[in-house]
């Protein structure tokens, strides 16, 4: 569970975060359960505003922030909508979870969601060519399992 104490028009609010089969945030006692907008990497954007004061939750795989007016709290950088990752990002994160599943089975699954999470954190960043690389990195990765699972029934 991760927390956090946010000061909106003099009055302290208390943020949090609680991850599992439902996702909560929690806003000052008051619980609201929150969806992935991915069905194979957990990734949530979730607005609270009070008065002038705004923020965005966001979630991306096991890393959680908090972005108070444009910044985040953990890492002071600028705040990035989740919805502004490309959407070949979110085709390169489909084809390692499925692909990987259908080529391997649930070891590739597993490696394809780990590294699915790179995949949208360079995708927000803005660098193409390290998430083209990890991407590269985890189809290898995925058909060396698939070659060893193959010799290993021989």
């Amino acid at each position: 569970m991760k927390k956090w104490k946010v000061e909106a028009d003099g009055v302290i609010h208390e943020i949090q975060y609680k991850r599992g089969f439902n996702n909560k945030i929690i806003v000052d006692g008051e619980t609201y359960k929150v969806k992935s907008s991915n069905i194979f990497v957990n990734v949530i954007d979730y607005v609270i505003s009070f008065g002038d004061t705004h923020c965005n939750l966001v979630v991306i795989g096991s890393k959680v922030d908090l972005a108070v007016n444009g910044t985040f709290l953990g890492s002071n950088k600028p705040y990035e909508p989740t919805s502004n990752v490309s959407p070949w990002i979110w085709v390169l994160v489909g084809l390692s979870t499925i692909g990987g599943m259908l080529l391997s089975g649930i070891l590739s699954l597993a490696i394809g969601v780990i590294m699915s999470t790179f995949y949208i954190q360079f995708g927000m960043k803005k660098k193409n060519g390290a998430t083209i690389g990890c991407f590269i990195g985890c189809t290898l990765i995925q058909i060396l399992i698939f070659f060893v699972i193959v010799l290993a029934q021989l």
